[in-house]
């Protein structure tokens, strides 16, 4: 249950502190004194968005917090889950700065507005003059329905196979755009791949190539200086190898003089043999160097053809076009490889679907089950709220595809009147009759649900007289299991409260300000005395305020 508010610079609040009672704690003020905003507030600590625009003094801060009493609430795991700290008095608290900036607390604990929100909703259930409006949404009734049906675990399990499933379907689309994209260029890179697979180019060719091309150009200047050397080398009237030999002779016919002549004629030997193998092997290129047109041509064109590539694909040498060839095969190779990931996604969703069209048809058996008693249980209540006539009737309509709660649809039908057919709640029930409505499925929820606080903003719009009286003693039996705070204009409610606050404003200074306080049991009496008379304090509306009250006192009311 929530212990207390308490509330600085927010709206016309600057200071309030509301300390709040087990059972039933009845709020009541004049029109615009202030009760929206402490709805305001507390819908701050439910994790709501924020901006500057409700700070009262722009140079301030605004805090909000709140105290819940979860001692009897099993939610430790919750805490210990999102690293919070877990105390049986647990402090939730939202400031918004100056300039914009929000943050948001659990025991000091900084948590963002998804992590709040999911507590909170476990600790309070705030109940404004728009949730009257969602029950006419087919999604809330669903989910009222799923409430009462107490299978939140089956539908969490459902929900999370949703998600893979909508997930995987998500990536099947993906892969599906990136197949057809593939299929596209797919002619564009099998072109690419093919203009150099054609070329059948290998690696380090080219340069092998450039060189034979620079032999054959320059055949004919290579050959002459061969030419040459071989005639000075051998073939010429005194070349040098008919030089050396005489050479050589001469020092033969020394040697026996001197050893050291021996060894220079050897010398000499060793060089006449080299410049011999020398003057075979220009013999030899010159045999091979050749002026070959035909050979030139296509020495020509190959590396013309090489070239071009380098510059079309914008590539430095040919080992670059090598890897880009690659690339291109990848791509062309990767159409069959994502077709492949495309049906293994189809089998992974067939699977899927199968599991969650059992699970599917879990929830609509169980929804099938409990919808006569939810039906007949609301009936009883709106007989109760004064609407003897009333018949309310839950449509259930299975759906070809899945959605995040199962394949039903639900629709509440409602009808106020002896003989008439009930209709789509949204299209028939008026503001009253949706309060009551509203009113007789959160109490049946309550019951449900394990929730220790509920607080009703104006649950009694379009009710009075004998059907508020009623409407009353519902809030206070369901006060007896839980928190019941109620924002009311209805003296027949404000009477059955065991705690009575009263807001009013404060005009004293420059700046309208928005207090709140306890009522005792004489101001009590005065306050629904003028909720009875519209302001005027009449003997009789003393008196009748007294009888809501359930008892008598001699004191003379002024």
């Amino acid at each position: 249950m929530i212990s207390s508010l308490h509330i600085k610079n927010y709206a016309l609040i600057s200071d309030l502190e509301i300390n709040f009672e087990k059972g039933f704690t009845i709020i009541t003020g004049e029109t615009g004194a202030g009760k929206s905003i402490l709805l305001g507030a507390l819908n701050l600590i439910a994790g709501q968005r924020a901006d500057t625009a409700v700070l009262l003094n722009k140079e301030k801060k605004c805090v909000v917090e709140a105290e819940f009493d979860i001692s009897k609430l099993n939610i430790k795991s919750f805490f210990e889950d999102h690293d919070l700290d877990y105390t049986k008095k647990t402090i939730i608290r939202r400031e918004i700065s100056s300039n914009g900036k929000t943050r948001a607390f659990v025991n000091d604990t900084p948590v963002n507005l998804g992590l709040l929100k999911d507590i909170s909703a476990q600790l309070i259930d705030i109940h404004s003059q728009h949730q009257s409006l969602e029950i006419n949404e087919k999604n809330s009734q669903l989910n009222y329905l799923d409430i009462m049906c107490g299978h939140e675990a089956a539908i969490e399990e459902y929900s999370g196979i949703f998600e893979n499933h909508k997930l995987l379907l998500q990536k099947l689309n993906h892969k599906i755009e990136e197949e057809k994209q593939l299929k596209k260029d797919f002619d564009y890179f099998q072109f690419q791949w093919q203009e150099i697979e054609d070329l059948q180019l290998k690696a380090g060719e080219l340069k092998e190539i450039k060189s034979e091309l620079a032999l054959i150009t320059h055949s004919e200047e290579i050959k002459l200086n061969l030419l040459k050397v071989s005639r000075i080398l051998e073939h010429e009237e005194g070349n040098v190898i008919s030089q050396l030999n005489e050479s050589k002779h001469a020092f033969a016919l020394i040697n026996k003089y001197n050893i050291d002549y021996e060894d220079i004629n050897k010398r000499l030997q060793s060089c006449l043999i080299e410049l011999k193998d020398i003057a075979n092997e220009i013999e030899n290129q010159i045999e091979q160097v050749s002026f070959d047109p035909e050979r030139l041509n296509l020495l020509n064109d190959r590396v013309s053809q090489a070239e071009r590539l380098i510059r079309k694909h914008q590539v430095n040498n040919e080992d670059e076009l090598f890897i880009l060839k690659q690339s291109f095969e990848s791509k062309i190779v990767g159409v069959d490889t994502v077709s492949d990931e495309i049906e293994k996604i189809k089998i992974n969703i067939k699977t899927l679907e199968k599991v969650l069209s059992k699970n599917a048809q879990l929830l609509n058996k169980q929804r099938v089950l409990k919808i006569p008693e939810f039906e007949k249980e609301v009936t009883k209540l709106l007989h109760q709220l004064g609407m003897p006539n009333a018949q309310f009737k839950i449509q259930l309509h299975t759906l070809s595809q899945f959605t995040q709660s199962g394949c039903d649809e639900v629709e509440f039908l409602f009808s106020a009147n002896k003989g008439v057919a009930p209709a789509p709640l949204r299209k028939v029930a008026s503001g009253g009759e949706l309060s009551r409505i509203m009113l007789a499925i959160k109490s049946l929820i309550a019951k449900e649900k394990t929730l220790p606080s509920i607080l009703f903003d104006e649950i009694d719009t379009g009710v009075s007289g004998d059907v508020a009286a009623k409407m009353a003693i519902i809030l206070k039996e369901l006060a007896l299991n839980l928190q019941v705070i109620s924002i009311t204009h209805l003296p027949q409610i404000a009477s059955k409260g065991n705690q009575h606050w009263y807001v009013f404003k404060d005009n004293a200074t420059d700046i309208t300000t928005t207090h709140i306080k306890i009522l005792n049991q004489e101001e009590r009496i005065h306050e629904i005395a003028k909720m009875l008379s519209n302001e005027k304090m009449t003997t009789a509306a003393i008196s009748n305020a007294k009888e809501l009250l359930g008892f008598q006192t001699k004191k003379t009311v002024k």
